[in-house]
């Protein structure tokens, strides 16, 4: 009796399929319906075979699961780009109403396995991946988002030899850059979209799977001198990247995303359109555009792009921030006491201008006394730092500021200063890190960019002193409050370099990327599989052979990098 219950279970699925399909339907309710019926008659038809075949050696709760994978399956098949999701919702929403799944594993091999095996010759080619007809396999594997597991990032066991609950402050980036993420997801198609309009312009696809690091972009040959000096930045990159898969290993999910070098974002911000805004789309873009959100990560970003994902500076490792910066933190402390040191403010800086999107007003900065700054190249290039130095400094009467484009002095000649001045670049500065760490009160730009700690560790006059919040003259404020107020500023300079020395070390970044991975996992519309991307090849790989082969790979291949 228990061998027939499944096989009369499903032969009256099979009738009642077949009365169905003999209803009619009206307009595009119909329609849908009508293909609903014919892919549950599908299954119902394949699972009446694999019964008889098997002699009715199927469970009642294995016979359910199998059902509703190949509903799934015939769905992908049979849908077209019009109304498969809402054909995909409406059969979740039944689905859902019959007994739980049975948990298995996504990425096993059909080897063996009959179940496994009927489904995949259900999908054009026969291989069950991503051969599923135009508009569809994206779709379906949107579909499968809901059947992914994802195991607590905090029960690897690098996890806790790292000791990463101690940074659990700074994790609040991820959940802020992951919000609109969550919302409205990153698609597949949108992913290699990006991936791709990003290869050309100092990006590069990584990708994680079954706890390894794949570079899904090569970068070959020539591909290394074309690059120029953003070769050693995206290998910085690459490194980090093997660096987590020897850390964490299994413990690291399925996700994919592209990793940029550039000092701002590059690519058309979802406030501007997005996978949501109807067409036709009002911005520009190119023909083959596609909306984000987009799952790219990068030093920095304003507010005009909520769905760049903050990750740690290249220069962390390109610099060997913990040896060549955190560890003369005694030695700045103990060679320099605040009451030794000159009470003015210093600074050295390049001729960097201010890059900035036109419509982005987060970033729109008003020189001083409120006038406009000059900018050019339709408001897009902005010289703050040159405005700062040629003007804006040139009204200290006192002689308090020490600040100038030349004369360059090395990072141990600022911790003879009470006060230490951090302009930004061309977005934001890796100086500031660097500054932190000297026992100096740091008095920072507030340029309307920001890097993945300043939100979350920078606090006004508690561990910084924050100006150009407007106007670049609060520069003078600041100082003067500053002087004013002397122990309450060595308090702000020794909290600056504590909160360096806790959360600015190689332990937080590295788990600052584990947490960033899982969180981004989770909000992925697609199941990534290693198969959706054909050219990907081990980071291990690219950094033991291939990148010696190719020309002046030997000499990156020998650059100094950290964790």
């Amino acid at each position: 009796m228990a061998q027939l219950l499944p096989l009369l279970l499903v032969t009256g699925l099979l009738c009642w399929g077949s009365a169905a399909e003999r209803v009619p339907a009206d307009a595009a309710v119909g329609r849908r319906r009508g293909r609903h019926t014919r892919g549950h008659t599908a299954t119902n038809a394949a699972l009446h075979s694999a019964l008889v075949t098997q002699g009715g050696d199927l469970s009642v709760p294995k016979l359910w699961s199998r059902r509703r994978r190949l509903l799934r399956l015939n769905a992908a098949v049979a849908a077209t780009p019009d109304d498969e999701e809402a054909e995909e919702a409406e059969e979740a929403e039944e689905e859902e109403e019959e007994e739980e799944e049975e948990e298995e594993d996504s990425n096993h091999s059909t080897e063996g396995d009959p179940e496994a095996a009927e489904e995949a010759s259900l999908l054009p080619g026969g291989d069950g991946e991503e051969d599923a007809a135009p508009g569809v396999g994206e779709d379906a594997a949107e579909e499968d988002t809901a059947e992914r597991t994802f195991p607590a990032a905090e029960d690897a066991e690098a996890y806790k030899e790292l000791g990463c609950d101690k940074f659990e402050v700074t994790y609040q980036q991820i959940d802020h850059d992951l919000a609109i993420h969550r919302r409205l997801g990153a698609h597949l198609n949108a992913t290699r979209y990006i991936m791709a309009a990003l290869r050309r312009k100092s990006g590069m696809g990584i990708g994680f799977f079954g706890g390894r690091a794949y570079l899904l972009t090569p970068i070959q040959g020539e591909d290394w001198n074309r690059l120029a000096h953003h070769a050693k930045l995206l290998l910085a990159y690459l490194r980090l990247a093997a660096h987590l898969e020897r850390a964490f290993g299994p413990a690291l999910p399925d996700v994919v995303l592209v990793v940029t070098s550039s000092d701002t974002p590059r690519y058309v911000s979802p406030l501007l359109v997005n996978v949501s805004t109807p067409r036709p789309y009002a911005h520009p873009h190119p023909p083959d555009f596609v909306p984000g959100p987009y799952p790219v990560a990068g030093i920095c970003k304003s507010d005009f792009w909520p769905d760049l994902l903050l990750i740690p500076n290249f220069h962390f490792h390109t610099k060997l921030y913990d040896n060549a910066t955190l560890s003369h933190i005694p030695e700045y402390r103990d060679e320099h006491p605040w009451a030794s040191r000159e009470p003015r403010m210093f600074g050295r800086f390049s001729h960097y201008s201010l890059h900035r999107h036109p419509g982005d007003h987060t970033t729109a900065k008003l020189g001083m006394g409120g006038q406009h700054l000059p900018c050019t190249d339709g408001n897009t290039s902005c010289s703050l730092r040159e405005h700062f130095i040629s003007q804006v400094a040139k009204k200290d009467r006192a002689g308090r500021l020490d600040v100038r484009f030349s004369g360059m002095r090395p990072m141990a000649h600022h911790a003879d200063y009470k006060y230490l001045l951090n302009l930004n670049g061309q977005s934001i500065s890796s100086r500031l890190e660097q500054l932190l760490p000297l026992g100096a009160a740091v008095f920072t730009e507030n340029s309307g960019y920001y890097a993945y700690y300043y939100r979350t560790l920078l606090q006004h006059r508690v561990n910084v002193l924050e100006f150009w919040r407007r106007v670049p003259e609060e520069v003078f404020e600041e100082l003067d409050w500053a002087q004013a107020h002397d122990e309450q500023a060595a308090a702000i300079a020794a909290e600056g370099v504590r909160t360096a020395a806790t959360y600015l070390t190689g332990s937080g970044r590295t788990c600052y990327w584990y947490r960033l991975l899982h969180g981004l996992s989770r909000t992925l519309r697609f199941r990534p599989r290693l198969s959706q991307w054909p050219e990907a090849v081990p980071v291990r790989q690219v950094l033991e052979s291939d990148l010696v082969q190719a020309p002046g790979g030997q000499a990156l291949a020998e650059a100094p990098w950290a964790p």
